[in-house]
């Protein structure tokens, strides 16, 4: 019983007070989220997809992190776009380790609950894995649902950020905080920071960092596009992240300097 977007209320930015990303419901796909965290502070609703053990899918509404991975990549959308509806959509238990059929399952509940856009933290290479990810992946995007994923090794495929019409983000260490780089000739095209919010009291270069927090600074930055352009698709908010970008020959001279 699949729910089209457009059905869900629509949002005009006419209505919209300045408060980057209010009325855009973004998912996040990872280890669940603490919602007392101080760089969270609401979760709206989730739940926790799982394998259970006579091959069926079973869906608790328990979401919480156990890890604390989904916390941070929470806490750098929080920071970046406040007013965000945050939703919780738990993959991983007690390792950072899942099934396809799971992450597929988990980007269609995501569907069907009328979120907007997708943080996708993860990803895989192996190729009997593509098939189950990639229909999950297309019906979204035919329904409006713009998904961001975290790349891996550019020399590889890594699903589902090599999907046509995901928008594929891995880390550059050269990005600042509220920077990201367009790359096009590379097979990954957007970079950005790859470290989440700095932890009080603990030097960031002990903190966690990778591409699945990169993603997250671009999962960030659609949110406050589609808070401007409510009805805005996948072509339209990657012109308008190009458009953002900060020029790469301006990174590479503040580097040399």
């Amino acid at each position: 019983d699949h729910r089209d977007l457009h059905s869900f209320p629509t949002r005009r930015s006419s209505d919209l007070p300045n408060k980057p990303g209010q009325g855009v419901r973004v998912a996040v796909l990872d280890s669940g989220i603490n919602a007392l965290h101080s760089h969270v502070r609401e979760v709206l609703g989730g739940v926790h997809v799982r394998w259970r053990e006579d091959g069926s899918l079973e869906f608790d509404p328990d979401f919480r992190d156990m890890l604390g991975h989904g916390t941070a990549v929470a806490g750098v959308i929080r920071a970046k776009a406040p007013e965000v509806e945050l939703y919780a959509v738990r993959v991983f238990d007690r390792e950072l380790r899942t099934q396809a059929a799971v992450v597929a399952a988990a980007i269609r509940w995501a569907l069907e609950h009328g979120m907007h856009a997708v943080n996708i933290s993860l990803g895989t290479e192996r190729a009997e894995h593509r098939e189950v990810l990639q229909d999950a992946c297309d019906e979204a995007i035919r329904r409006g649902m713009i998904l961001v994923a975290a790349a891996g090794d550019e020399e590889r495929e890594w699903f589902p950020a090599s999907f046509a019409n995901v928008i594929a983000v891995a880390g550059d260490q050269r990005c600042a905080w509220d920077e990201h780089f367009y790359c096009p000739d590379e097979a990954v095209p957007f970079r950005a920071h790859p470290s989440p919010r700095p932890l009080p009291g603990r030097p960031q270069s002990l903190n966690l960092r990778g591409h699945s927090f990169a993603a997250a600074h671009i999962t960030a930055r659609v949110a406050r596009i589609l808070q401007q352009k409510p009805q805005a698709r996948h072509e339209e908010i990657v012109e308008f992240l190009i458009a953002q970008a900060t020029p790469m020959e301006e990174a590479a001279a503040r580097f040399e300097a």
